[in-house]
């Protein structure tokens, strides 16, 4: 496990879902989401547009790209991130593009940056072609971040009143975890919080996977938990329908949705 992290971080070209410590387990759910959401809707489908909408350092480009032949990326300016290979500087609820520019809109993480999400959902639909998809995170029972930008945590009843309201059809909402992936979350806080201020203070590179302490700490246990998520989800019955029911408590959320077609 651990050298098959190391070979990962060595290349650069893949997605590396590690790179925040704190939030493997989040992280590794959206990749697994996203990846079996493009290879439902958009697998050998040529001429396709995406728009990755507050790419920040645009980490799931090397899973995406290859899916669509147009690609464009927007952020803010402000944002905290490295935009330095943004396509386009803008609002998500002000964006430059044409009606029905994209065959596809991906959104991880951003929502609750939007001081009117209703607005940045009604631009999303603006730009989305008929019977486009969209990809959409959002975060439930995870800390403030990127303050004072944190607006909002929304509930799935929440995310499908946004969605309708502006014509975008729900197809589906999954959670991101459930009880046991928010308690390994709230346990690890101190320890990551440990290693960062260590970090910090001795000016060493401590709170990385690489060191073995953080490895066996905070990422391995990360690690295992979504690899018996995964196989959880892919197995029905009485264990999964109780697995479920612990979903009410989720690290956030997992949404796709399509424009009307007509």
């Amino acid at each position: 496990m651990f050298p098959d992290f190391l070979s990962r971080i060595a290349m650069p070209d893949r997605v590396d879902s590690k790179r925040n410590i704190g939030a493997i387990v989040s992280n590794e759910i959206i990749l697994f989401e996203m990846k079996r959401f493009l290879e439902e809707h958009f697998k050998d489908v040529p001429g396709l547009s995406v728009l990755d909408l507050g790419a920040g350092t645009k980490p799931y480009a090397p899973l995406y790209e290859s899916y669509f032949e147009s690609r464009t990326s927007v952020d803010v300016p402000h944002s905290l991130h490295d935009v330095s290979k943004i396509d386009v500087m803008a609002s998500a609820d002000a964006l430059p593009f044409d009606d029905a520019s994209f065959d596809c809109v991906i959104c991880t993480e951003v929502l609750e940056h939007c001081p009117d999400p209703r607005s940045a959902l009604a631009e999303v639909s603006r730009v989305l072609r008929p019977s486009g998809r969209v990809f959409l995170t959002t975060p439930f029972l995870r800390p403030l971040h990127e303050m004072p930008h944190d607006y909002f945590r929304l509930t799935p009843s929440g995310i499908a009143h946004l969605a309708t309201s502006v014509g975008l059809e729900v197809r589906a909402i999954r959670p991101k975890g459930e009880y046991v992936a928010v308690a390994l979350a709230i346990l690890q806080m101190p320890v990551a919080k440990f290693w960062y201020l260590l970090a910090k203070h001795t000016g060493l590179p401590l709170n990385r996977a690489a060191n073995p302490m953080v490895y066996l700490t905070i990422v391995a246990p990360q690690e295992i938990y979504f690899r018996l998520w995964r196989r959880m989800r892919e197995r029905p019955g009485r264990l999964r329908q109780f697995h479920d029911k612990l979903s009410y408590y989720t690290l956030g959320y997992v949404t796709e949705l399509e424009k009307e077609a007509s």
